[in-house]
């Protein structure tokens, strides 16, 4: 016989508390000019803001340096845990862009080639009403079907977010016929339901029975490649609820309705913005981690959480995007709440 002994030795873990790493976060994009860097130093046991550090941006060798943003006394919540350094300057497919940021001693950074976007070819609407369960109720829901065609980008592999927004223009007018106020809102995110669409669900399809349904994660981040329409186009469909496109349903109704203490008539003109935003492979996975924490029961904040997710900076941690956006936009029916009347006028 022969007898197996083995010796376990516990070997004690110690780290420096105070042996911290820049992490550099960013979604920057071609759709805007002025671009905003979170950065944090990241410590064993916390996370703490990094004001005062350097923080720079090549595009394509050319140099533009970012500044610290003062800290917004009314939100001292996200203060605590980093600073925001904003810089001007403005992206094309094809652009070289290297974010770098030093401070204590310490050097990360980042670089990215800006990628060709897709395309939003079309857009149809129709309203449709769907059976919803929940538990042991069900209720049937109006939706507006968002039907929208994209085109992929040609020769590569790509990957996407679609993001829906609405912004909203309301004026004022007084008894005489005077413009007294002008009151522009958004754009603002607007949530919707995907229903199982294959391309919008990229494999996280969660309609394969009960077994899977707590295995299989819901895409929340929306995220998706090309693989199902690589080259060629592809329809998706999108479902935002009825009430985001009727500014006199229900509560939207008594928001509008209240201005008529200081005006006679008030207009409200809506506008749907969809854009499709094309990144590389690194940000797609860091969606997908992000979605798997989610799913999984974790409302990870990224810049606060210890938590194992992509990483794209050298000398430190952290994830810099660019998306390349297409954007197309929805201008709905004006309506126009008149005091004494009960319901809006549509023109």
């Amino acid at each position: 016989m022969i007898v197996f002994a083995a010796c376990e030795n516990t070997i004690k873990y110690e780290y420096d508390k105070n042996d911290g790493k820049i992490t550099v976060l960013g979604q920057l994009s071609t759709a805007d000019t002025t671009h905003v860097i979170y950065l944090s130093m990241s410590y064993p046991d916390r996370t703490a803001p990094l004001p005062g550090a350097k923080v720079e941006c090549f595009v394509n060798g050319e140099r533009y340096l970012a500044e610290e943003v003062p800290v917004d006394q009314d939100d001292t919540y996200h203060s605590h845990f980093y600073t925001e350094y904003v810089f001007n300057a403005g992206f094309r497919p094809g652009d070289k862009v290297r974010i770098e940021a030093s401070a204590g001693g310490q050097n990360a950074w980042t670089e990215s080639i800006v990628p060709d976007p897709g395309a939003i070819i079309a857009l149809d609407t129709t309203t449709v009403v769907k059976p919803i369960v929940e538990g042991s109720e069900s209720y049937d829901q109006e939706y507006v079907e968002l039907k929208v065609r994209l085109s992929d980008v040609k020769g590569s592999e790509s990957y996407f977010t679609l993001d829906p927004e609405m912004s909203t223009v309301e004026t004022l007018t007084s008894g005489r016929g005077e413009v007294t106020d002008v009151i522009v809102n958004g754009p603002s995110h607007v949530d919707f339901e995907i229903f199982h669409d294959l391309i919008l669900e990229d494999g996280y399809s969660s309609g394969l029975g009960d077994l899977f349904e707590d295995l299989m994660p819901v895409n929340s981040m929306h995220c998706f490649s090309d693989r199902a329409f690589q080259d060629s186009e592809a329809t998706v469909k999108m479902y935002v609820t009825s009430d985001h496109f009727r500014a006199g349903s229900g509560y939207n109704y008594w928001y509008y309705t209240r201005y008529f203490e200081i005006a006679a008539k008030v207009e409200v003109e809506r506008t749907l913005h969809i854009s499709l935003k094309t990144f590389d492979r690194d940000f797609y996975n860091y969606l997908r981690a992000l979605n798997n924490f989610r799913c999984y029961g974790y409302d990870v904040e990224p810049i606060i959480e210890p938590t194992m997710l992509p990483n794209n900076v050298n000398g430190g941690m952290g994830m810099v995007s660019i998306s390349a956006e297409s954007r197309l936009d929805l201008k709905l029916p004006k309506e126009t709440f008149i005091r004494g009347e009960s319901d809006p006028i549509y023109t």
